[in-house]
This record gives structure tokens, C-alpha cells and sequence, in this order.
């Protein structure tokens, strides 16, 4: 299989190039432009935000891109660090939309762009901040030596095992009906497929090694709450690894920030929810 996975939504699809990379980006709608920003994981992709993308372009020019090193962009043997995911959102803001735009941006995909935001606030509208990271949750940055012995690792041969073991679809359903849904139904066989197919590109497992390892981490604890946009927090009852709880070390730091707490959801209430989600967004959006 080549670098390029397939695009997750039927759209106006584009390859930008940054810093020499081919980045895959999908695009529709008319409207105030609203960045789409995936999460990061083993199998991460805009795939993850495609109902948000179709319940919004109807009244937005929304953009998908996938991440340099996920999905359908290359995927490059290298280092994926937050400074360079938060580089890659500044510029892509620059570069492709041109005009502040809203966000909506998941999990750690959120933290990158709570820091793009406070780096260049001129770029950006509101943001919608769907279970962030960034606080307590994978906001350790430091490349100790123990992650540095793991990166190596991973990228040996052996790693490549432990990635064909966790790309098995017994492996992908798992983590995905314990994790990122609260009800395993929701977890279509579609939505496997993809999954599977995205995780054997070709240079699959160098993005999520950085994930894995926690090379990519991103630390917002003092920026967050320096933010002057308007910040809606979406969050699932029902999350684990990233528990509603941790709304609080958000709040605490932005009182003015919205939270809205979604019931029978785990990490992915935008996919889990779409509709009630979807709802929300446009009225957040467009008060």
C-alpha cells in the first residue's frame, strides 16, 4: 500500500505541501471557516471528525486535514513533536484559510491548538475543545531518557511487531469499544475497515510512536487560561482515560469557558452523539 491512505470523507480534497511533505486535507461548504482537527492515536485521522464535517457544511466552509503523519498525509520516518503539530496548524491557518476561523480539535489534536492560539490569536474565532488534554492528561513534554529508549525501540523491527500486533482488527476493536465509545454499537464495521486499512499505509507507526511514547505531548497549563476566544468544552460522561473530572483543571484556569457534558459517551461524543454535537457546535458558533 502506498503512503497515502484513502481521503476519509467524499469531498474537495487537496494536497498541500509543507516543509516538503504531502499534507491531505478535505474541504466543503460555504460559510465562516471552521479547522476540523483529528486527535492522536494508533489509527488517527480526519476520519474521526466526518460526521462533524458533514452535519456542518451546510452552514460553514469546514476543512479536514489529516495530520502530518496520519491518514492520508505522508507518512515520514521521523520525530512528531508538538512543536511541530502546533507549527503545522499555524501555518496551515495562514496558508490555506487566510482569515481567523473557528476550531473544533479533539483530545490532544485540542492541546495543540489551545497553544497555536495563544501563540497567534489573530488566526482564530471560537474553539471547541472536545475531552483536551494538556493539563493533567499527556501535558508531560520532557523527552527523558526512558521515551527516547522507547522511540528507539519502536523504531526497530521490533517495533514494527508490536505495530502489526496492535493494527489486528480483535486488537483495533478492543480499544475502541473500551475507550473511545461508551457504547460498543456505535463502532461500525465501516468505521473498522478504515481503521484497519489506514493503520497498514506505509510508514504507519512513526506518528503514533511519537503518541505512544509521549514524545508528542503537549503542556497548556499556563496558556489556557490566557486565551481571549470564546471555549466551549464538550466532554463524555462515560471517559476513561481522560475522565470528565478533568473539565475541572479547565475551568479553574478559564471560568468563562462552556462545558457541556454529554451522556452514554466516552472520548468520542462528536461521533458518538453527532447529531446532539453537531447542534451544539452551530449554536456555539453562530452566537
Amino acid at each position: 500500500m502506498s503512503s497515502l491512505a484513502e481521503p476519509p470523507v467524499n469531498a474537495l480534497t487537496s494536497i498541500w505541501t509543507w516543509r516538503g511533505q504531502r499534507i491531505h486535507y478535505a474541504r466543503r461548504g460555504d460559510g465562516p471557516p471552521v479547522l476540523l482537527v483529528h486527535s492522536l492515536n494508533a489509527a488517527a485521522s480526519a476520519y474521526e471528525m466526518r460526521r462533524v464535517f458533514l452535519g456542518l457544511e451546510d452552514a460553514f466552509d469546514v476543512i479536514a486535514p489529516d495530520l502530518p503523519g496520519f491518514g492520508a498525509s505522508e507518512r515520514r520516518r521521523m520525530d512528531y513533536t508538538a512543536p511541530l503539530y502546533v507549527d503545522f496548524i499555524l501555518d496551515f491557518c495562514r496558508d490555506r484559510i487566510g482569515m481567523p476561523c473557528h476550531v473544533i480539535a479533539s483530545s490532544l489534536g485540542a492541546a495543540y491548538v489551545i497553544r497555536a492560539a495563544s501563540l497567534a490569536p489573530e488566526l482564530f474565532e471560537k474553539l471547541i475543545l472536545i475531552v483536551p488534554t494538556g493539563i493533567r492528561a499527556l501535558a508531560d513534554e520532557r523527552p527523558t531518557r526512558l521515551r527516547r529508549a522507547l522511540r528507539t525501540i519502536l523504531f526497530s523491527p521490533v517495533g514494527t511487531l508490536l505495530f502489526r500486533l496492535l493494527r489486528t482488527r480483535p486488537v483495533i476493536r478492543y480499544f475502541m469499544t473500551t475507550q473511545g465509545f461508551h457504547n460498543p454499537a456505535c463502532f461500525t464495521p465501516e468505521h473498522a475497515d478504515y481503521l484497519y486499512r489506514t493503520m497498514r499505509a506505509n510508514n504507519a507507526k512513526y506518528a503514533p510512536v511519537a503518541f505512544l511514547t509521549g514524545m508528542a505531548n503537549c503542556d497548556v497549563s499556563d496558556r489556557f487560561g490566557r486565551l481571549s476566544h470564546p471555549v466551549q468544552l464538550v466532554w463524555g460522561k462515560q471517559a476513561r482515560t481522560t475522565p470528565a473530572r478533568q473539565a475541572e483543571d479547565f475551568l479553574a484556569r478559564k471560568p468563562d469557558a462552556q462545558l457541556a457534558l454529554f451522556d452514554a459517551c466516552a472520548l468520542l461524543p462528536h461521533d458518538e452523539q453527532a447529531a446532539q454535537f453537531n447542534q451544539l457546535a452551530k449554536r456555539f458558533l453562530r452566537a
